[in-house]
């Protein structure tokens, strides 16, 4: 189990990152500094289906990889918590897919789909940096997790501040966001390899 939820998380990852960069690049006049990631898998865009699909795939494989760590770094009830937490960000990303935004994520009288996209993943993103302050604290007084405590720290804090930035009223929103997507990212390699690394049983 330990190999799966390894190859489940950088998989995960890997396609996110795929996605984002190669519907960029097939998007003229794309800004991943000032457009939202989900503008590329929007209804009507031409990597719409394509990134969509990559969304629901890799939320998928990430909410599966923090479920499989519920079993696989058994702890206190606030780190299962807390994994579980990073599981719904998952399924948010999963939902980004399933909902896909109105043309360039416009606000303006969104549809239902683009409604439960923002909602949805806005849940995901708030759960997600939940789910790694939770278990900082949880593995703060922990020696072996000691160093993987401090790192969550340093993701989840700057992944609180980053979470009020992504909208429209902050010019580089879509820099925030990836500044998140990245935050999230370190996180779960880390625990990854850490799981990786771990001895049997």
């Amino acid at each position: 189990m330990r190999a799966l939820a390894f190859a489940c998380a950088v998989l995960g990852l890997s396609i996110l990152l795929v996605a984002a960069v190669a519907g960029g690049l097939a998007t003229p006049g794309y800004d991943h500094a000032r457009q939202y990631i989900s503008e590329l898998g929007a209804t009507g865009a031409a990597t719409g289906p394509a990134v969509s699909a990559a969304f629901i795939v890799s939320g998928g494989l990430q909410a599966a990889f923090w479920l499989m760590c519920i079993r696989l770094l058994p702890g206190s009830r606030l780190v299962a918590a807390g994994f579980l937490l990073s599981a719904l960000n998952g399924l948010g990303l999963l939902a980004g897919g399933v909902f896909p935004c109105d043309a360039g994520c416009s606000l303006s009288d969104p549809s239902l789909s683009a409604v439960l996209h923002d909602v949805l993943g806005g849940l995901g993103y708030l759960c997600g940096v939940a789910g790694i302050l939770l278990v900082a604290m949880s593995w703060r007084t922990r020696p072996e997790f000691r160093r993987l405590s401090g790192l969550a720290l340093l993701c989840g804090m700057p992944g609180v501040m980053l979470i009020w930035m992504i909208h429209p009223g902050f010019e580089l929103f879509g820099l925030a966001q990836r500044g998140l997507e990245l935050a999230i990212a370190v996180w779960t390699l880390a625990v990854a390899f850490a799981i990786r690394r771990a001895p049997a049983g």
